[in-house]
């Protein structure tokens, strides 16, 4: 009789216990990839040109197709540089020569994260603004080609 009592209580405990344990394994598989993209993700300054209500308004102010935007809020944003050297910001505004809105984003492409680190040491060595400028063209142009890159914003 007291065998039947205790196969009754401890069945369910132990179903219970192995139930938790799966469903713990299961949540922390999950958290455990979404910390480390965050742990090898670099941050990456977004130099904005403007901002604009609408795509075709976007497209039709824009005299040059040296950007990469992305939408947020319902407003276009032009990019024209990314760096991850906080230096190298005025060097591109002085380049050329706007007052630029910096975002900070976090990249977990280490392809592009070592290209962007290559071009800001260049960057970072020269004062010459026609330099700069292909030097942030290239880094755009190197984001561009890869569509399936994607930046998580830092608020």
């Amino acid at each position: 009789m007291m065998k039947k009592k205790l196969k009754k209580i401890f069945i369910p405990i132990f179903l219970s216990v192995i139930c938790g344990f799966i469903c713990g394994r299961l949540v922390f598989g999950i958290y455990e990839d979404k910390g480390n993209k965050i742990l090898t993700s670099s941050m990456v300054y977004l130099l904005e040109d403007s901002s604009y209500d609408n795509y075709d308004e976007m497209k039709a102010s824009t005299l040059n197709s040296n950007y990469v935007y992305y939408e947020e809020n319902g407003k276009y944003n032009t990019v024209i540089g990314m760096t991850k050297n906080k230096n190298n910001i005025e060097k591109v505004r002085k380049a050329y020569n706007k007052e630029l809105v910096v975002s900070e984003y976090l990249l977990d492409n280490k392809e592009i994260n070592d290209k962007i680190s290559e071009l800001d040491k260049k960057m970072e060595k020269t004062e010459d603004n026609d330099v700069i400028r292909d030097l942030s063209l290239e880094i755009i142009n190197i984001y561009k080609s890869r569509e399936d890159v994607k930046m998580a914003k830092i608020s």
